[in-house]
């Protein structure tokens, strides 16, 4: 049987977005519960996305040497291969570090948190399924959704594969690749690609396009274009994955197969190919509300 609990406001979803709805509504006096999916707060932003990936492109600056190069003619770039641990140490204590500061923000508000995966029952209620077992029913005169977003899979590319990884799950690596294949120059394809070039990988970024991030100013985008090259970032334009093999045992290079005939080769592969939102796990219908394109809820001219 599940626990009832009545509060002002219940907001789902404990990223940036989140966080900021439940203390800015405790801040005006409001009783605020937060239901976090997962084990840990700070959503994508502060565990898969925004803060692991500019704290790795600093990184990736500092073990490259990428900075200090030809300083005053002086060589101070890397000598010895980087290991995994090198490249994600500092990242995971940036990232523990943020969720700390998040509990504590929550807490110092008042704010409570179920963990648990939170669905609609009707407009004004949340039924949380805890990872233990347990369940509560969260009834809230606001219910505010900040659930994020998760990277798009494309169907055919194996994600099963360990060497094979969409951008949330690259922060997890278990070791540094010989040679990289990001498909999607988007802008989280191009900043992982010129962090692993600046690492010494070699870097080949794939898109279906034929301009590096066409909403820039065409001379912005040709400047990035240039200096990702000199980076050492191969570019293959007009192409799209059509097939990928990635063999089941050993170390063999994964095989891109491209919709021109052509193949790539990689040790690693990274698919950039935009985000989605999980609305649907959240019910919406029930809520009466009704889901757009990737996931959008859609509103009216009010909210």
């Amino acid at each position: 049987m599940s626990l009832t609990h009545s509060f002002d406001v219940v907001v789902i979803g404990a990223g940036p977005a989140g966080e900021n709805a439940a203390v800015t509504a405790a801040y005006f006096g409001k009783s605020v519960a937060v239901v976090e999916r997962a084990p840990v707060l700070g959503g994508a932003a502060v565990n898969t996305g925004t803060v692991p990936s500019k704290t790795l492109r600093e990184t990736a600056l500092a073990l490259s040497g990428l900075r200090t190069r030809e300083l005053h003619g002086v060589d101070l770039s890397l000598r010895r291969s980087a290991t995994v641990e090198d490249f994600l140490r500092h990242e995971r204590a940036v990232k523990a570090t943020e969720r700390e500061q998040t509990r504590r923000l929550l807490e110092r508000y008042g704010v409570r948190v179920f963990h648990g995966t939170g669905r609609f029952a009707d407009p004004h209620t949340v039924a949380v399924a805890g990872p233990d077992g347990e369940a509560a029913r969260l009834r809230g005169d606001a219910v505010v959704v900040a659930i994020g977003s998760a990277p798009v899979r494309p169907p055919g590319i194996p994600f099963e594969h360990p060497r094979v990884h969409d951008s949330d799950e690259l922060v997890d690596i278990y070791r540094l690749p010989a040679s990289l294949a990001v498909v999607g120059a988007g802008v989280i394809g191009s900043e992982y690609a010129c962090m692993f070039a600046a690492l010494g990988v070699p870097t080949t970024l794939i898109d279906g396009r034929d301009v590096l991030l066409p909403f820039l100013d065409p001379d912005v985008s040709a400047a990035l274009k240039a200096a990702m090259e000199q980076l050492g970032v191969r570019f293959v334009w007009n192409e799209r994955v059509a097939a990928c093999d990635a063999p089941a045992e050993g170390d063999a290079p994964i095989r891109l197969l491209l919709s021109g005939g052509r193949a790539v080769e990689a040790d690693q592969v990274l698919v950039c190919a935009g985000r989605v939102s999980r609305t649907a796990d959240l019910d919406p219908a029930a809520a009466g509300l009704q889901v757009a394109e990737k996931g959008r809820l859609a509103v009216n001219a009010h909210y």
